[in-house]
């Protein structure tokens, strides 16, 4: 990530996850505390031609590099 002096910040994805729409953890992945840590959310899973949505979400976790982190 460039930031706005264009130092960089570099992230490391730690985890895929795959959960299904009614068991999305709001609460792991939707928090406003600690480090900042990125989460990817896109559909996934199978497709349901009824209802026009996917099944399931796919979450990519990253966290902050240790070598990212701006001095100061």
């Amino acid at each position: 990530m460039v930031q706005e002096d264009l130092s960089t910040t570099a992230f490391t994805v730690r985890a895929l996850r795959q959960y299904g729409k009614n068991a999305f953890p709001d609460s792991q992945v939707h928090t406003t505390t600690g480090p900042p840590a990125p989460h990817l959310i896109t559909c996934w899973g199978t497709y349901d031609p009824s209802r026009h949505e996917y099944r399931d979400n796919l979450v990519v976790h990253a966290t902050l590099d240790s070598a990212g982190v701006p001095e100061g």
